[in-house]
């Protein structure tokens, strides 16, 4: 993935399906499940 469509997830003028989500979650080296739980906020 680019640099630009990460930046673009990150100012909300993107939407990711759940698959990109797991990939970002792999390239961070964090777990998917961590990153929807701590979005219930």
């Amino acid at each position: 993935m680019h640099r630009t469509y990460y930046s673009a997830v990150e100012r909300g003028e993107k939407n990711l399906q759940l698959d990109t989500l797991k990939r970002i979650c792999d390239g961070l080296g964090c777990r998917l499940w961590e990153v929807l739980r701590d979005a219930e906020g």
